[in-house]
């Protein structure tokens, strides 16, 4: 499947269009006549771009040419902002933006990807954010200033991804920003069996300085923190779901029943039974809040 430029470009003239995604459903097989620049708001779900799949989460960023075909698969609460524009088309043609900005991510996806899949922090994200917003307005506008307007937006935000994005192992990352991706990467991925060595070393950590500084920045170790994520969302499941107990265990990454009940009374102070019942008679005070990961 092809799509088209008319289908999403108010004129031949327009050179940008945000097309928020807000869930991103499964979308089939396709490729473009523009180039896009997805970035991944939040949830989870496969991408599989020149046959290629990735498994994306809040925070990361792909460079798409319109020779790349690529899909969505089992998406789950995915929101997407794609920056849809068209090279040929923008008012500033400087050589020195072209090379800079879009030489090495206009390159053929080979099979690493190189130069096509970035990660950006937490904080980038928040600055983003109104940029975003009002590119989205200015691009829906009609009046003949919106386009200059869309396009100094539109070159704010790539300017803007280029200097603060870092590779997916997030070692270019200074400590304090890593750590933050180190977070987030267990809060998306709790569910998954997670091998906190290997953790470590995937982002420039030594598993010794890993453990040090994990413990001053949150007051915990990382297996604990992950038990914790894990139990937060089973109290979730319990309040909000009829599943058994057993599959809200091993939905929180449990692969051991009677481990999770363990984990859960120690933590909560009573049983996962217990603990539902306790929610059907009325509120928890006291229990939940214990908890709960910050």
């Amino acid at each position: 499947m092809r799509l088209a430029t008319v289908e999403y470009f108010a004129n031949e003239f327009q050179s940008v269009v945000i097309e928020p995604r807000e869930p991103q459903t499964s979308f089939p097989l396709h490729d473009h006549e523009f180039d896009e620049i997805v970035i991944v708001q939040s949830g989870n779900g496969w991408h599989i771009i020149n046959d290629r799949p990735s498994f994306i989460t809040r925070g990361e960023v792909f460079y798409i040419n319109a020779a790349d075909h690529h899909e969505f698969e089992r998406v789950d609460g995915l929101h997407l902002v794609n920056v849809l524009y068209r090279l040929d088309r923008l008012t500033i043609q400087s050589e020195d933006i072209r090379r800079s900005l879009f030489s090495v991510d206009r390159r053929p996806a080979g099979d690493e990807l190189e130069g096509r899949h970035w990660q950006i922090t937490e904080e980038t994200l928040g600055e983003l954010t109104p940029v975003i917003a009002a590119l989205v307005r200015e691009s829906r506008k009609a009046d003949p200033l919106s386009k200059v307007m869309s396009e100094a937006l539109f070159l704010q935000l790539v300017v803007a991804l280029h200097r603060n994005r870092f590779p997916l192992d997030g070692g270019a990352l200074p400590p304090a920003a890593r750590l933050n991706h180190v977070l987030g990467y267990l809060r998306h991925n709790f569910a998954e069996p997670i091998d906190l060595d290997d953790l470590a070393e995937r982002f420039g950590y030594s598993v010794r300085n890993f453990h040090r500084i994990f413990r001053e920045a949150t007051g915990t170790t990382p297996h604990n923190y992950l038990i914790k994520v894990r139990i937060n969302h089973a109290m979730r499941a319990l309040s909000s779901t009829d599943d058994s107990i057993t599959d809200i265990a091993f939905d929180s990454g449990f692969n051991d029943g009677n481990y999770f009940s363990y984990c859960f009374n120690k933590m909560a102070g009573v049983s996962p039974r217990a603990y539902r019942r306790l929610l059907r008679r009325g509120p928890v005070d006291r229990i939940a809040s214990e908890a709960m990961v910050a």
